[in-house]
C-alpha cells in the first residue's frame, strides 16, 4: 500500500498543508507539530525524499539492462525481475535483457559498452575485460549492481546474491556427515571465469581439508555434452568415488549418468530446478542447496530504483540471499 501525505496528516490530527510543509523542510510549523508528524511518518515507513523525487521525475522513462547467462535457472530471477516491475509500475521503469549464454566476455563486453541505459544489473564473467567495461559506466555515473555471481573490484553499487563461498562450505560439512572419513571425492563445476563457481569450489576444499580426498574438480562450462562425457568418464574409471558435490554445471546430463550407474553415490547440488526436486524424491540426490533466485532479482531492481529515483546509495556492499539445505523431506 501507498503511504499518502493525507494518512500521515490522518494520525498526527493536523492537515495536509501542514505535512506537505514538514516533508519539505518549510517553516512556519511548531516543533511540536513538526515532531508529532515525523513520528507518524516514521511509523508508516514514508519516504518523503524517495516520493518526492520519484513525482517530480514521473514524466521519465528509466530503462535498467539485465545481463545473464541464458539458462532455467535465470526465469526464476526474471520472475523477481517481474514482481518489482509490478510494485514500480507508477514510475516508467522499464527492463531489456542481454543474454548472454555461451558468448565470449569479448562479446559481453561489446554489448554492454554498445549500449546507453541508466543502471546495469550483470551476473557475467569475472574477467579483466568485463571489470574494465563496468569501471567505465561507473565512472560515467552509471549505477552497476553485480547479482548471482560477482565481478572482482569493478565498481559496482553492490552484489546481490548467495553468499557462494559459505554455500561451498555448507555442502562440504553435509557431505563429510554422509561419507566416511578420508573418502573418494568428486567435484563438478561450471566455468571458472564465473566468480561464484569458483567461490563454491573454494569453500568446499577448504572445510574437506584432509578429512577426504578431493579426486578431481572437473570443469563443464555447464555444457551438456561435457558434462555428461567428463562425469561419465571419471566415474567410470575411478570406482573408488563415493560423493559428488556439483557447485554448477548442466544438472540434466549429471543426473543422466547417475541414472546409468549402479552404485549409489552421496551427492549435493545447488538449486531447485524441476528435475532436481524429481532428484530429491528419488534420492538420486540427498542436499540441495537453495540460493532463492526470485529475490536475486526483485532485490536487484529495488535497489537501483532507490538509486535513481532519490540518489539512496545501497547500505551494505553486500546483499545475501538464501543458503538453504534442502531435503526430500522438506519438500
Amino acid at each position: 500500500m501507498r503511504i499518502s501525505q493525507k494518512m500521515i496528516a490522518d494520525i498526527s490530527g493536523v492537515s495536509r498543508g501542514t505535512v506537505d510543509r514538514v516533508l519539505n523542510g518549510k517553516p512556519n510549523v511548531k516543533p511540536e507539530t513538526r515532531e508529532k508528524v515525523l513520528a507518524a511518518a516514521a511509523k508508516l515507513n514514508y519516504s518523503p525524499n524517495m516520493t518526492g523525487r520519484a513525482l517530480a521525475l514521473s514524466k521519465r522513462a528509466y530503462s535498467i539492462c539485465a545481463v545473464m547467462p541464458n539458462t532455467p535457472f535465470f526465469e526464476d530471477v526474471i520472475k523477481g525481475i517481474d514482481k518489482a516491475l509490478e510494485e514500480l509500475q507508477d514510475y516508467n521503469i522499464s527492463i531489456s535483457y542481454v543474454f548472454t549464454d555461451r558468448q565470449s566476455s569479448d562479446n559481453v563486453v561489446k554489448e554492454i559498452t554498445d549500449s546507453d541505459f541508466d543502471a546495469y544489473m550483470l551476473a557475467v564473467e569475472d574477467t579483466p575485460a568485463i571489470c574494465e567495461c563496468i569501471k567505465r559506466k561507473t565512472d560515467n555515473k552509471v549505477p552497476v549492481i553485480t547479482f548471482n555471481t560477482d565481478v572482482s573490484a569493478c565498481g559496482r553499487l553492490c552484489f546481490v546474491g548467495q553468499d557462494l563461498y559459505k554455500s561451498g562450505r555448507i555442502a562440504a560439512s553435509l557431505m563429510l556427515k554422509m561419507t566416511d572419513l578420508h573418502s573418494n571425492m568428486l567435484v563438478v563445476t561450471g566455468s571458472n571465469k564465473f566468480k561464484a563457481h569458483r567461490d563454491r569450489v573454494q569453500g568446499f576444499v577448504d572445510v574437506i581439508g584432509d578429512k577426504a580426498n578431493i579426486v578431481s574438480v572437473i570443469e563443464t562450462e555447464d555444457d551438456a555434452a561435457l558434462t555428461y562425457e567428463r562425469v561419465e568418464k571419471i566415474l567410470s574409471t575411478e570406482d573408488s568415488i563415493s560423493g559428488i558435490y556439483v557447485a554448477a554445471g548442466h544438472i540434466n546430463a549429471f543426473l543422466s549418468v547417475l541414472r546409468e550407474k549402479e552404485k549409489k553415490y552421496s551427492v549435493v547440488v545447488n538449486d531447485l530446478l524441476p528435475e532436481i526436486t524429481e532428484a530429491l524424491n528419488s534420492e538420486s540426490i540427498d542436499f540441495t542447496i537453495f540460493q532463492d533466485p526470485a529475490e536475486q532479482g526483485y532485490r536487484s531492481v529495488k535497489l537501483l530504483f532507490e538509486y535513481l529515483f532519490c540518489g539512496k546509495k545501497p547500505e551494505s556492499e553486500y546483499y545475501y540471499t538464501g543458503n538453504i539445505a534442502i531435503t526430500k523431506e522438506m519438500l
